[in-house]
């Protein structure tokens, strides 16, 4: 049969089946007209070799000799590298996935979807990446295949759909290499699943190191998406019943195998009511030969990673066992499943960031002069955007590391150097979110605050306001107050936990019945911690103060509250002698002489205001990430935020991994890290110290100004001390 017919490649390849069937998979390798013989020496390959020609010559086929090679290392075959350390993508056909361009339609898309597809064995968290392009599909032509090819994606390209993409290039590119299975060694299965889908690393031990055989992940049906239906115990089974009977039965079937997850509930899988569902997924895992072994959820990080967001650099493929495993190890013998859990933030690698910046138009034509040092002239200046004007009059300040973009900047009054990564647009409405909606939707200046620490782009402090003052959420929740007149502030601290402010403040009445809640707040560093009671009596109040702050920061010189009877009671007395700490209180009825936590309440209100409706009863479960939020904030009055000044480092937030600028463990001594420890907090104290002095006296001038004497006149009445 002469090729071109539609029956001529199925009609050779079974040629092919019929003359060499018996050695298939055993010396060699099939399709149509490419064979690949493999053997261990070169004695054995002559004789394969000649097996091979023998059968040809037979058939009468012939062997075209300059497309043939021999005694090869290492081939490409397929699309794939074939070598001795494994399989890997070939890097002719990877080339162009770095330069393709976003699709125009859907037949661009699917033709990107499809060659993406055919490496999905090569990609962690494939079908993460990939569900908002098959969404985009199925939204634009429906289900049928062929309607709608033509049809443009531009309107419903969304953020979604950006990062899927960019991602997906970058895994490709960066594909790792997968090892041979071993089929006289066990293999190592690890499985997880959530409900946004499932997810499976097939490896195994191979020169003390697991590496990884296979990854495969799949998005979860529209019925396992219910769920009341599907609990985080049945997909934890359905997980483990996919990856073992359907996605790598070949594999497994016949041969020892090891489960790991990352709880334990399957070991109650024999006694558990199972339903009707369950039974049968059960009934078709006693075909294999497998055991389970707990893992904590911190060293599962492969199956987590396909099945919910993907974190490359909790990869364990190619860590020791003992080192990575070892020691957390605890068998059981019985077959059950994972508890769900939830990723609480998103990370980026710097390859990631590297693409999104040459994607983005503003950047990406910046770096087309910059890459080259040149800087655009003034007729090529006048055919660029206002943005990108904007950012080559910052082109002192710019500089290239790592292959991304930096600013630096100096911080004002002295301040050190903050160096802040350019951010494209795709990634600007995360970072707000993270920054503003995640942090407790504070005010326009305490989130430019916290973004430029990080990041900068084009336009930002006007960009930064627009956002804040369109936000729903705190248009809804916080009222226009008119400024409030600043109290006298005569409270002054040199250090930190010298001066410790106490006050209640009430809330609604929450789901476990407490409504009260004890502030303590740090006079120097703004540092605060509010811990909900149900009463506010004085053994509450020194049962607080002694476990939530003696414990955890030191015993403070000084506790300032005001005159409440539990505050000047027995007990808090006998507290403060026992410890050696100095109680003052407020002048009667003036709360301002306790501003630091009166502020802080109806901070504190306004914060837990912007709360989801449903949620508000539940405020407990909140509040400790609302004053983490306000601690992790820069304060206006310091410059610097509560919790640096408190413990003198830089909270990691999760938009620092999402901006992968979470840096490594530093490598020098402890006394260097002491000495530069020291000499940045003494620097930083001394900062404060002015400022707290400035602020303070800039609030008795507006004081002053407003002070009213009563004229002494003849026959008025005084009060006079003796």
């Amino acid at each position: 049969m002469p090729f071109g017919l539609c029956n001529a490649p199925s009609t050779f390849q079974r040629l092919m089946e019929r003359m060499f069937g018996d050695q298939r998979f055993q010396t060699l390798l099939l399709y149509l007209d490419d064979i690949i013989v493999f053997s261990s020496t070169v004695l054995q390959h002559l004789e394969r070799l000649a097996v091979v020609f023998d059968r040809l010559q037979k058939e009468g086929l012939k062997a075209k000799l300059d497309k043939c090679n021999f005694f090869q290392q290492q081939v490409n075959y397929l699309g794939h590298v074939v070598s001795k350390e494994g399989v890997s993508t070939d890097p002719g056909k990877i080339a162009a996935v770095a330069n393709w361009q976003r699709p125009k339609d859907v037949t661009e898309l699917r033709s990107f979807l499809g060659f993406a597809s055919y490496y999905r064995r090569f990609v962690e968290g494939f079908a993460k990446l990939a569900a908002p392009l098959h969404k985009l599909v199925a939204e634009t032509v429906g289900t049928r295949k062929r309607r709608g090819s033509g049809k443009p994606v531009d309107c419903g390209w969304t953020t979604e759909c950006e990062q899927g993409f960019q991602g997906l290039k970058e895994k490709l590119v960066t594909a790792p290499v997968l090892a041979y299975a071993d089929f006289s060694k066990p293999f190592v299965l690890e499985i997880d699943a959530s409900h946004a889908g499932l997810g499976a690393v097939l490896g195994q031990e191979q020169e003390g190191k697991v590496r990884p055989v296979a990854y495969a992940s799949r998005g979860l049906r529209p019925a396992e998406r219910n769920m009341q239906n599907y609990s985080s115990m049945k997909l934890e089974l359905l997980a483990l019943k996919w990856a073992l009977t359907e996605k790598f039965r070949d594999y497994l079937l016949g041969h020892r195998c090891i489960v790991y997850t990352d709880n334990n509930p399957l070991s109650y899988l024999n006694s558990a009511k199972l339903g009707a569902a369950e039974q049968r997924w059960a009934s078709q895992l006693a075909a294999f030969d497998f055991d389970i072994k707990y893992r904590p959820g911190r060293a599962n990080g492969n199956a987590d990673a396909l099945s919910r967001q993907y974190t490359p650099s909790q990869s364990n493929c190619g860590t020791q066992i003992p080192g990575a495993i070892g020691n957390h190890l605890v068998e059981t013998p019985l077959v059950g499943v994972v508890q769900n859990s939830v990723v609480v933030f998103p990370s980026t690698s710097k390859a990631e960031l590297r693409l999104s910046q040459l994607a983005d138009p503003i950047i990406g034509k910046f770096l087309e002069f910059f890459s080259r040092k040149r800087y655009p002239t003034k007729a090529e200046r006048q055919k660029l955007s206002k943005p990108v004007l904007e950012l080559l009059r910052q082109w002192g300040r710019l500089s290239h590391e790592d292959g991304l973009l930096y600013r630096r900047w100096m911080m004002p009054e002295g301040g050190e150097e903050i160096i802040q990564l350019v951010l494209p647009r795709i990634l600007q409405d995360d970072v707000f979110r993270m920054l503003h909606n995640d942090h407790g939707h504070q005010g326009r200046e305490r989130t430019y605050e916290l973004i430029r620490r990080r990041c900068y782009w084009p336009g930002m402090s006007n960009d930064i306001q627009q956002r804040c003052q369109n936000c729903s959420q705190c248009a809804v929740s916080k009222s226009n107050q008119p400024p409030v007149r600043a109290p006298m502030g005569h409270l002054l601290a040199s250090k930190p936990n010298q001066i410790v402010a106490i006050d209640f403040t009430t809330l609604e009445q929450s789901g476990d019945g407490r409504e009260h809640v004890l502030i303590m707040t740090d006079v120097f560093s703004k540092y605060t911690q509010a811990v909900p009671t149900r009463d506010q009596r004085a053994s509450t109040v020194a049962s607080v103060l002694v476990h939530e702050w003696f414990y955890r920061f030191g015993v403070p010189a000084r506790l300032h509250s005001d005159q409440g009877r539990n505050f000047e009671s027995a007990v808090i007395a006998q507290l403060c002698l026992l410890y050696g700490v100095q109680k003052t209180h407020t002048t009667p009825y003036r709360p301002q002489g306790n501003g630091q936590c009166e502020r802080f309440n109806r901070t504190l209100h306004d914060l837990l205001r912007t709360l989801p409706t449903e949620q508000k009863r539940v405020w407990t479960r909140h509040l400790a990430q609302v004053v983490f939020a306000y601690n992790t904030t820069c304060h206006q009055t310091t410059g610097e935020s509560p919790y640096f000044l408190m413990f003198g480092q830089v909270p990691r937030l999760p938009v620092d991994f999402l901006l992968a600028t979470v840096d490594e463990p530093s490598c020098g001594g402890v006394g260097d890290w002491v000495v530069e420890h020291q000499r940045t907090l003494a620097e930083t104290y001394q900062k404060v110290r002015g400022r707290l002095e400035k602020a303070a006296e800039m609030r008795r001038t507006s004081h002053d100004q407003r002070v009213n004497d009563v004229p002494l006149v003849e026959d008025s009445w005084c009060i006079c001390e003796t």
